[in-house]
């Protein structure tokens, strides 16, 4: 760290906690040792997770914690990837949205983290940053404000709609219905291979 300091380097943590209990008197001596080596910030991104975290009141006991016990800033709070196996865990675009509002006014400016939304081919968003939201069926549009270098030369690349999905079991009925309709519609059938042209074979 003091190569770090001698360069004008500035470095961060980030640690991963997701509940009030886990900022423990052991989390809170890691942290101030992280800092007294010179570490410029010590931040908290967390995940958030159905009856776990998904209440104002249980963000705001644990950005207190984060904060005031252990010295970590609360930085960022993620809408649960769209991943096998987790649907139990994700809250709705809408929860999060709702989340943002109510924890807003209770901590300092610094210290109020963001409910972010991790966009498939987009990356992260401001949950109030969608583009339009299907409430229903729990689809949301997202688009981008910059190119990658795949990109360069796509001239829609900022005007394409990029979607995330809510989980679909907390969906109101015509939501779920609409999904199932989808599930049950025939496979397409794949393609047709053309058949060879008179006079030839396949192996031609």
């Amino acid at each position: 760290m003091s190569t770090a300091r001698a360069r004008d380097v500035s470095i961060a943590i980030h640690t991963h906690v997701n509940s009030a209990q886990s900022v423990t008197p052991l989390v809170a001596r890691a942290a101030r040792a992280m800092l007294d080596t010179g570490i410029r910030d010590v931040r908290n991104q967390g995940v958030l997770l159905r009856d776990v975290n998904d209440s104002a009141q249980a963000l705001l006991d644990l950005c207190f914690a984060l904060l005031d016990d252990a010295k970590i800033m609360p930085y960022y709070f993620y809408l649960c990837d769209m991943i096998p196996a987790s649907e139990h865990w994700r809250l709705t675009l809408g929860e999060a949205q709702r989340l943002q509002h109510q924890i807003m006014g209770y901590l300092p400016g610094f210290a109020t983290p963001r409910m972010i939304c991790d966009v498939p081919y987009v990356g992260k968003r401001w949950v109030h940053q969608v583009a339009r939201y299907d409430t229903e069926r729990g689809i949301s549009y997202w688009t981008k404000n910059y190119r990658t270098g795949v990109e360069a030369a796509d001239p829609l690349a900022l005007e394409r709609e990029y979607a995330y999905y809510d989980p679909i079991y907390m969906l109101p009925e015509p939501g779920q219905q609409w999904w199932r309709s989808r599930l049950a519609r025939p496979a397409a059938p794949p393609p047709a291979v053309p058949g060879p042209a008179a006079g030839e074979s396949r192996e031609s």
